[in-house]
């Protein structure tokens, strides 16, 4: 089994520092880019096995480019796992993360585990779309 790329999508140097070297001592290959359009290029010449995706990105924000990543994957016959990560606990931000297509979120601050867990189900079969949206994981 090959080893799972993440791809991060943070405009902070010292956060996205930080996922590297967590993502990486999980055993993980790591992607970073600093905003939403990045990612929209990244993913049409990779295939990830998760996203870590910031919501509050500089330009179009993570909720936008996430629908936009739906749109595209859509045509493609791909899925993404997209996980929200955010200072933001709020119910609305929650239902808008899950109306973008997002599979999961995670509040900042977490731990290393909680960061574990939350990709944990979503790298075993990442580039199948689920049978039906799941509920959104915190």
């Amino acid at each position: 089994m090959p080893t799972p790329l993440i791809l991060v999508v943070e405009d902070r140097r010292t956060e996205q520092y930080v996922y590297m070297q967590l993502l990486k001592k999980f055993e993980f290959d790591v992607q970073v880019v600093s905003s939403a359009e990045s990612a929209l290029d990244a993913i049409k010449v990779a295939d990830y096995s998760a996203i870590l995706m910031d919501i509050t990105l500089p330009g179009m924000n993570g909720i936008a480019c996430t629908r936009q990543i739906r749109e595209f994957q859509t045509l493609q016959g791909k899925y993404t796992p997209i996980i929200a990560v955010t200072a933001k606990i709020d119910k609305a931000t929650r239902k808008e993360c899950l109306e973008s297509g997002m599979d999961g979120y995670l509040t900042k601050p977490f731990s290393p585990e909680q960061l574990r867990l939350m990709l944990a189900p979503f790298i075993e079969d990442s580039h199948s779309p689920p049978a039906s949206k799941p509920a959104l994981r915190e």
